[in-house]
């Protein structure tokens, strides 16, 4: 007869069954904390090479900002020349070119800034990694360089409406009288328009004091020639008239006798 003897088993206490299933445990506690290092180190990287390459397309922006500045000098001057030649011109049919008091200058510029590296950051999720002050900061000073853009935007097709007559005879002294007219009003609308660019520059500036030195409010005064009557001190009675049609926080400063406008 075959006998059937049973395997030798080994008993197991709960104490084994405990250092089994800590063991476990650690063991997956430590794949999770590694996973979740080398998760935080890649979003470290990421964030690490974000704000690089935004202080990158940041300092690209400062520098077209600081060109942009110059160039709305310039186009101002420009303008104000051509308003002088064309007023004379207006003034004195028939004046051969070289005795005119100047040429007309008509030159176009666009800005060019970047938000790339801003929109990428936005597209990958990494502004998720970013404090809320900094995504709201950097979130403002792009919205404030796309405004300015748009507005420098309307300036170049008006320029280049006064500069069309060329085309055909580059010699502004064969212009008719209504064309003298109308290219008065180009000027005209150019300086309009570029005033609106210098309040967006005013408050890029005020915003983000690196992007600077930019336009000053009192810059922009002197070009619109506010401060000759409201600082005149001859238009001491005047100016005091008009505060009274004016809200207490609105009213003029009244010109001292001496001062100069």
């Amino acid at each position: 007869m075959l006998d059937v003897h049973s395997p030798n088993s080994s008993s197991h206490t709960w104490k084994d069954f405990f250092i089994h299933l800590a063991t476990i445990v650690v063991g997956l506690l430590i794949a999770v904390g590694l996973e979740q290092m080398v998760e935080h180190m890649h979003h470290r990287h990421q964030l690490a090479e974000t704000r690089a390459a935004l202080r990158a397309e940041r300092d690209h922006n400062r520098k077209s900002f600081a060109d942009d500045v110059d160039e709305y000098r310039r186009q101002v001057a420009a303008m104000i020349n051509n308003l002088a030649v064309l007023h004379f011109l207006q003034q004195h049919p028939g004046t051969p070119q070289e005795k005119l008091p100047g040429i007309l200058l008509w030159h176009a510029y666009r800005p060019t800034y970047s938000d790339a590296a801003w929109k990428t950051a936005q597209q990958s999720n990494v502004t998720a990694l970013m404090p809320p002050d900094e995504v709201r900061a950097t979130d403002v000073l792009y919205a404030l360089l796309m405004e300015f853009n748009a507005s420098y935007e309307n300036v170049f097709p008006a320029v280049l409406r006064g500069r069309m007559y060329a085309v055909t005879d580059p010699d502004a002294t064969h212009l008719s009288p209504s064309q003298v007219s109308e290219e008065i009003g180009y000027a005209e609308e150019v300086l309009v328009r570029q005033v609106t660019t210098a309040a967006e520059m005013v408050r890029i500036t005020l915003e983000e004091p690196d992007f600077g030195p930019g336009l000053t409010s009192a810059e922009l005064k002197k070009q619109l020639r506010t401060a000759e009557m409201e600082g005149n001190p001859d238009l001491a009675a005047a100016v005091a008239i008009t505060n009274t049609r004016l809200p207490a926080g609105a009213q003029l400063p009244i010109p001292k006798p001496g001062a100069k406008p």
